[in-house]
């Protein structure tokens, strides 16, 4: 049987890098004609697989949306490969609700172009989750293609850095930890091993001779995968008369311009029974010389902080207080979510919530997470208003007479004990003239408060007048209302809040209730706090002593720091040698009280 050569077109097209958005955008919808056009020009210009994700669609038509048929024409005859993907995401640094977000929304949006790429490509993330092939699987993907992570050894190579992580072959078997295991495909020669071929019959002799060789040296197969195609690489259009020139020069291999989903098949008929099996993550340090880059895990550390609040937002508050609401009459939101997800990935590129690109890739990712947050605090708020709108606080109003209640959510899946800080406006005032508001609003004499809950028992809280606030109201079928407000500050413990569920809590006018005994606080000595679960001691180094008292394990010398120079850049972490670290450790440190209520101690 002759070996086959499967060329397969392609351009890794990160989104924004060395270059802002923008630049990069402006090139895409130039690459992007240049690759439609040979498409349509020439019929042996078989396919092109763009790159594993939908949003470079979603780019290109924002500037030329004339062109959506012919694109959609396109992969509805399997030339123009799209998805699985929305965006090629890091997977370390996203959260797992991110990752299952990108795949299920470019496989719809790749339908909705005609058809998905049904392999899991990861040409460039920085190492690969464990649980990928589960994930796929459950989508109907049972292949998957990766550029890092695994590092080839090779037939006569006996080095290797870990079993765990290097396989002989460039196929592997990649398993999950539940035992999900799927077909593997490493560029063991990186995904730019095809690129430019030479048309000229010397050049191309040179050039196969040796791309031919790196290839069958990790091979398992006969057939031979060469990517044709790099970062932002434009499109090889007198591919079709390179690809004939090999022909020629080795007529015992058979050269053809290739896909992903025929390349696969011809591998799974002629898989070697010794493959490895690699299990779960793909981290190895070294791919032949392609970093899995870990630490980026801390490079401008404050995206990172953004994207886990954006996070958060969305699969901790507002998709849950949707779907509550929804139980309760609410329409869901699928677009509006759909929007603030979409925006939110937008941000996790590889090269972008890495930290490694450009200060402008930066700024913009600010200015989207902001965007991202904004549409789910509307979101947040929306549901939350339905759901309070439909909770009766009666009862609490028949006890007290005047009360001003309000609720607090528990959005997880388990009960929840927290501290709770709410601000109640106890008074408003709409008048049109702002000036007499404010002054009607700050003269108020306002009675003491105390808080109770839903049964109307007492709570501790601590309580802060803010004063006179300016606030609006947006009513669904009118202008919106200014008005302002004498607004109080509510901390306090919620114990025991139902999973998925409410308590309705209210300030009452009147002479606070009674504090707790002294046998009960929780500052116990000089530096010393303690409930009934741990015990801390802070050390004149600020170091802390932390006592379980479930079981009696102490805990010393936690929480000091260590600072040492970085002489690395945005991908790499490297300390100079000789560099000392500068430690707070022995230093002698300012050890102040800020808090001390009856439910908390700082």
């Amino acid at each position: 049987m002759k070996k086959q050569a499967h060329v397969i077109s392609h351009s890794h097209w990160d989104r924004e890098w060395y270059l802002p958005y923008e630049k990069h955008h402006m090139l895409e919808v130039e690459f992007m004609d240049k690759l439609l056009d040979t498409l349509e020009r020439d019929p042996e210009f078989k396919s092109f697989h763009l790159d594993g994700q939908t949003i470079m669609l979603d780019d290109y038509l924002q500037v030329r949306p004339e062109r959506r048929e012919l694109v959609e024409r396109l992969v509805k005859e399997k030339r123009l490969y799209i998805g699985p993907w929305y965006i090629l995401q890091d997977e370390w640094l996203t959260g797992s609700e991110s990752n299952l977000r990108n795949l299920e929304t470019g496989m719809r949006e790749a339908k909705g172009y005609g058809n998905v790429s049904r392999v899991g490509y990861f040409p460039d993330s920085f190492g690969n989750m464990g649980q990928a092939p589960q994930i796929l699987l459950d989508a109907g993907i049972d292949c998957a293609a990766f550029g890092r992570g695994v590092k080839p050894t090779g037939f006569n190579n006996e080095v290797s850095d870990g079993a765990d992580f290097a396989s002989r072959y460039s196929e592997m078997f990649w398993e999950s930890p539940d035992g999900s295991r799927i077909l593997g495909v490493l560029f063991a020669n990186w995904y730019s091993n095809g690129i430019e071929i030479p048309t000229d019959p010397g050049e191309a002799a040179k050039y196969w001779e040796k791309k031919l060789a790196d290839v069958m040296k990790f091979a398992s197969t006969d057939h031979l995968l060469f990517m044709n195609g790099c970062d932002h690489q434009p499109v090889q259009t007198d591919l079709t008369d390179a690809l004939k020139t090999a022909a020629k020069l080795y007529p015992d291999i058979d050269f053809v311009h290739s896909d992903f989903t025929g390349y696969m098949e011809c591998l799974k008929q002629e898989l070697k029974e010794d493959l490895a099996v690699i299990r779960g993550e793909l981290r190895s340090q070294e791919t032949d010389g392609w970093y899995t880059l870990a630490n980026t895990a801390s490079s401008r550390i404050y995206l990172k902080q953004m994207n886990a609040r954006c996070e958060a937002l969305f699969t901790r508050a507002a998709e849950p207080l949707a779907a509550m609401a929804h139980d309760r009459g609410m329409e869901y939101p699928h677009h509006l979510f759909d929007y603030g997800w979409k925006t939110l990935m937008q941000n996790h590129p590889h090269d972008s919530i890495c930290g490694c690109s450009v200060d402008e890739v930066n700024e913009e990712m600010g200015i989207r997470f902001r965007r991202s947050m904004q549409a789910a605090e509307v979101l947040i708020r929306e549901a939350a208003e339905h759901l309070a709108g439909n909770i009766d606080a009666s009862g609490l109003m028949r006890q007290y007479g005047v009360c001003h209640p309000f609720v607090v959510f528990n959005t997880a899946g388990w009960k929840r004990t927290g501290i709770v800080t709410a601000q109640i406006d106890v008074d408003r005032d709409y008048r049109a003239n702002l000036t007499e508001a404010h002054d009607h609003m700050q003269s108020l004499s306002l009675p003491p408060f105390f808080l109770v809950d839903h049964k109307g028992e007492r709570i501790p809280c601590r309580m802060q007048d803010l004063g006179a606030v300016f606030d609006y109201e947006l009513p669904g079928d009118s202008f919106r209302r200014p008005f302002m407000a004498r607004r109080i500050q509510a901390v306090f413990e919620a114990e025991e809040i139902p999973c998925e569920g409410y308590k309705v809590f209210a300030l009452v006018p009147g002479e606070e209730g009674e504090c707790k005994t002294e046998e009960e606080r929780l500052v116990t000595g000089e530096c010393r706090m303690e409930n009934a679960h741990i015990r801390v001691v802070i050390q004149k180094d600020g170091t802390l002593e932390v006592t379980d008292k479930h079981n009696g394990n102490s805990y010393r010398n936690l929480c000091y720091f260590e600072d040492t120079l970085d002489a690395g850049n945005e991908y790499i972490y490297f300390c100079p040698e000789g560099n000392k670290p500068v430690l707070s450790k022995g230093k002698e440190a300012e050890i102040r009280l800020a808090e001390e209520t009856d439910f908390r101690a700082v």
